[in-house]
């Protein structure tokens, strides 16, 4: 595990997901996304005392055990570290059942599996909600820009060395290439905010599953390959949609068509996003929906 410096103050770890880290005054750190409960935390902890860091806050990007999860082991150490995190995200984090219900549309079962809420010991609990707009940590100042779409409580940090941590609105190349189906909960809010990262002034960015920070200029093929993503499977959904048909039946084509494997709790991620689809051709007045011999049948309006 190393301390990597990007510019000025602000470092990152790298990881499962990375952890952004951020020097401030009198020896003090903030941390963006710990990642997972467990071992990582601990080594973290030490790598930032060896470099005269101590964690005073921690920042979570969005609602994903994989990215909050590990607050908990860093709160246990030293229960002084404030927790932020978007409102949104917030009823999640401190509810971890509830993002399993939501996937799945009901009361999840043993099949789903989520670690972060299989020990009820290592819950977390967000301290602070933080709102889109400037903010002033540790006299650092910080700027949260609203980036929903992947969930609803997404959000992104833009240091003042002009870095900017994006959580999970990105996904890198070889990533993409293998799991092209992202996990949406709002596709025009995903399109808003990749179209959003256009205009913030940054040099680097970085992402919560890569190996590498990007600069701004290698942003823009970023941005481009995931609209294309979301594009692919919009337009596919599209076609499918010219036949009435059940969405669990639109999602067996995607699955078949694009050779997608999952698990159980893939399946249902996959599934997530297909409704999500379906919201949004439904907001552009696109589709209709019908129920015949107890099946909701789905439809383009279009001849």
């Amino acid at each position: 595990m190393k301390l990597i410096n990007i510019k000025g103050n602000t470092y990152y770890i790298k990881g499962g997901t990375n952890t952004g880290v951020i020097k401030l005054e009198n020896n003090n750190a903030l941390i963006i996304d710990p990642g997972r409960y467990g071992v990582r935390q601990k080594k973290m902890m030490e790598l930032l005392k060896e470099n005269n860091m101590n964690i005073k806050y921690i920042i979570n990007t969005h609602e994903h055990g994989d990215h909050y999860e590990g607050c908990s082991y860093v709160k246990k150490i030293d229960d002084n570290i404030h927790i932020l995190s978007s409102s949104e995200a917030k009823i999640f984090i401190d509810n971890p059942n509830k993002f399993a219900d939501y996937i799945v549309g009901g009361k999840a079962n043993k099949f789903l599996k989520f670690k972060e809420f299989e020990d009820k010991n290592n819950f977390t609990k967000v301290d602070y909600i933080i709102d889109e707009g400037k903010v002033v940590l540790n006299n650092r100042k910080f700027e949260i820009i609203k980036l929903s779409g992947h969930t609803e409580g997404s959000i992104g940090v833009l240091t003042e060395d002009k870095i900017l941590f994006v959580g999970d609105l990105f996904v890198g190349s070889t990533m993409l290439k293998k799991f092209d189906l992202l996990l949406l909960y709002d596709v025009k809010e995903y399109i808003n905010s990749i179209n959003k990262v256009k205009d913030i002034d940054f040099e680097y960015m970085v992402l919560g599953h890569d190996k590498e920070i990007c600069s701004k200029l290698d942003s823009q093929y970023i941005i481009n390959d995931h609209i294309s993503a979301v594009n692919n499977y919009v337009n596919q959904v599209r076609d499918l949609l010219k036949s009435p048909i059940t969405i669990d039946n639109i999602l067996k084509n995607i699955i078949i068509n694009n050779s997608l494997s999952c698990n159980y709790t893939e399946y249902h991620y996959f599934r997530s996003s297909i409704v999500s689809i379906i919201s949004y051709l439904c907001d552009l007045e696109e589709i209709d929906y019908s129920i015949e011999l107890g099946e909701m049948l789905y439809y383009s309006k279009k001849a």
